[in-house]
């Protein structure tokens, strides 16, 4: 049994949208800023390396072959962990470890606290490399974060669904009982074992199970007090309260996700440039030092459900603790000079602490989300189990009949395509090539002219064997006179001799003249009736292409009909998903608007950390959406206004003030 049915499309879709790692744009351009922030410095160094090699060429031959390879191994590795487009995806953690790890064996080996195999600006090359993994590793993190904040989000609304229908909390409290029944029992087995074993004057064994079987009788007899109305509202309340319950739980996560997102955009790898955009001193080794330890305390942290606050003030209070820590380890020079404790650590970070998080996220979205699917479709499963034999043994005894329908049924279908779709066309393919065997024709063309020519003779004969009707009159026994006048429908000789013999019927009857005129009448008749139709038939041969389409018409609307039901039943149904695109498109802009119209501002008026995570999750759902609907100039131009979207230093109401003018400007998407 499941929720109802448009909750479950509902939840169908949110599933599908749930953002994918390589998808992710917001993500991608904030390592390529912070990628292409650090080739600039890259070039200085490598100008600088190549100028010590050129000097150092003068000495030993085999040291300056083994610094070339070493130079050549660095620089290759600085360029596969580049980043240079939005279009190159980021390292897989076990590639960037395997890479990072190769790296870290070709760091200098320390003599008497002296470094002499490689140069300042050699050792700049390492720093380098340790800052693109840094990099790496945090588009990943943020990448884990992005997704499984949308996870959260999803389980949330699950629940509010459930609780915003009366219906919806029914069918769940219907869904989780067996789970209830199983606790219930479960505890009223406890509570009576618990009174048992407190009654210790019981020393036979039998004794014992017999006054166990008491206890229990009687608890449930004490449960037997209460109406079956105040159980269902009771096990109704406590429905609804451990929804409530998860969906808090579920919050929690939630923003401490997004508070974490929000300290890494902010405060991870943020790069001091100078005015001429170029990074001086060596300022930014401690940036990533610090930034790689921010990453490890956030790790170690994010799955605690504590407050928001206290999470901030313990990651960086256990940030600040780590940073003095490893400071007074090593001596500061030092630790500007070797980066191998920041690699070892990434290493940490890639191979124990992310998987770590990534199941533990997984525990806590399946402890706290929606049931599984067992839960949900127990009861028609069971239904299916138990009336499995009952449908095999109908469809068993009704095989021959249901055979006979398949082969009806499709039988039906060929003969309607044959009969209504394919020799209609054919007609009107005829009829528009004038086609002699397509054409319609309800009179043959010879009839009329033979059963006139017949008219003509039986009333010619009629007026020349009845000549006394016409006594004075030569013009009246002519036969061309007479022809023209049958072809004028004037037959006066015929209904004269008809009138006369009506007059004396019997005699007219055995002399065979009043037959014979009412003959050559019924004679008349039909060729007044052919005269007729052979008007019809040049009414409809004149018409014949617009009976062709009006005889086409129900066959094709019949078979449109049926093929437009069965693409979407088993097809992509593109107009709704178009709509649907719209929808979601319109829906994901009012989260940004609401994120940000109900989002707390620190004293320099910018949004705090856990509303600047949210706002780019919402910014980022939105950005994929607009992929789906926006296309070419419209696409880069609506990534511009992201852009602005995203960027705290504006302030929170430019930021709103952005969401207007998205709003008005694409407003013919958001239809």
């Amino acid at each position: 049994m499941t929720k109802p049915h448009h909750n479950k499309k509902k939840r169908k879709k949110e599933k599908i949208t749930v953002l994918s790692a390589s998808r992710m744009i917001i993500i991608k351009e904030n390592t390529c800023r912070l990628d292409t922030q650090l080739d600039r410095f890259q070039q200085q160094v490598i100008e600088k390396i190549r100028d010590d090699v050129a000097m150092d060429s003068i000495g030993s031959v085999d040291q300056f072959q083994y610094r070339s390879q070493q130079l050549v191994a660095l620089q290759s590795a600085v360029q596969s962990l580049s980043i240079t487009s939005t279009a190159h995806n980021l390292l897989k953690p076990d590639k960037l470890v395997t890479l990072i790890s190769n790296v870290s064996r070709r760091l200098p080996k320390q003599h008497g606290g002296q470094l002499d195999e490689y140069t300042a600006n050699e050792l700049d090359l390492f720093w380098l490399v340790t800052a693109k993994a840094a990099i790496q590793t945090l588009g990943l993190l943020l990448n884990s974060f992005v997704e499984q904040t949308r996870v959260f989000n999803d389980e949330i609304l699950y629940w509010d669904e459930i609780l915003d229908s009366s219906w919806s909390t029914w069918l769940h409290l219907v869904q989780t009982s067996p789970l209830r029944i199983w606790h219930g029992v479960r505890g009223l087995y406890s509570y009576t074992a618990n009174r048992a074993t407190q009654d210790r004057h019981y020393h036979s064994m039998s004794a014992r199970w017999a006054h166990f079987y008491d206890l229990l009788r009687q608890s449930v007899r004490l449960h037997r007090t209460y109406s079956m109305r105040n159980i269902i509202s009771s096990h109704l309340a406590t429905c609804r309260s451990d929804v409530r319950r998860k969906q808090k739980s579920l919050k929690t996560m939630r923003d401490l996700l997004a508070s974490s997102i929000g300290l890494l955009m902010e405060e991870c790898l943020s790069f001091n440039l100078g005015n001429d955009h170029k990074i001086s001193g060596n300022q930014w080794r401690d940036t990533v030092l610090r930034s790689v330890i921010l990453m490890e305390t956030i790790l170690c942290n994010t799955t605690e459900e504590i407050g928001v606050v206290d999470f901030e003030h313990k990651v960086f209070t256990m940030t600040n603790a780590e940073e003095h820590f490893v400071m007074e380890q090593l001596n500061e020079g030092l630790i500007s000079e070797h980066p191998g404790i920041l690699i070892d650590r990434l290493v940490h970070i890639l191979q124990d602490l992310l998987p770590k998080y990534q199941l533990s996220s997984k525990v806590v979205a399946r402890k706290y989300g929606h049931p599984s699917r067992l839960m949900r479709y127990w009861l028609p499963f069971s239904l299916l189990l138990f009336s499995a034999s009952t449908s095999l043994k109908i469809l068993a005894n009704k095989r021959t009949e249901i055979i006979r329908w398949i082969l009806e049924i499709g039988s039906t279908a060929v003969d309607f395509w044959s009969n209504w779709v394919v020799e209609p066309i054919q007609r009107l393919i005829g009829t528009i090539r004038h086609d002699k065997a397509s054409e319609i024709a309800i009179l043959s063309k010879n009839s009329l002219e033979a059963d006139r020519a017949s008219l003509e003779r039986m009333v010619v004969d009629f007026v020349q064997d009845h000549q006394t009707l016409t006594k004075g009159d030569p013009a009246a026994t002519d036969k061309l006179t007479i022809t023209n006048s049958v072809r004028e429908g004037d037959l006066t000789p015929v209904l004269k001799a008809y009138e006369r013999d009506l007059r004396s019927p019997f005699v007219g009857t055995v002399r065979g003249d009043l037959i014979r005129a009412l003959l050559i009448q019924i004679q008349k008749t039909k060729v007044d009736v052919e005269i007729a139709m052979s008007g019809i038939d040049s009414l409809l041969k004149s018409q014949e292409l617009v009976f062709g389409f009006v005889g086409i018409t129900p066959g094709i609307l019949v078979s449109y009909s049926v093929f437009q039901w069965i693409c979407g039943l088993f097809g992509s149904r593109k107009g709704l998903r178009r709509n649907e695109e719209h929808h979601q498109l319109r829906h994901a802009l009012r989260n940004v608007d609401r994120t940000l119209a109900g989002s707390s501002l620190t004293t320099n008026g910018i949004l705090n950390f856990k509303d600047h995570g949210l706002l780019i999750c919402d910014a980022e759902y939105l950005l994929q959406r607009a992929r789906t609907v926006l296309k070419g100039a419209d696409l880069r131009k609506f990534n511009e206004d992201v852009s602005d979207l995203i960027d705290i230093q504006r302030g929170a109401d430019r930021q709103l003030q952005v969401v207007r003018r998205i709003g008005y400007t694409y407003s013919r998407w958001f239809q």
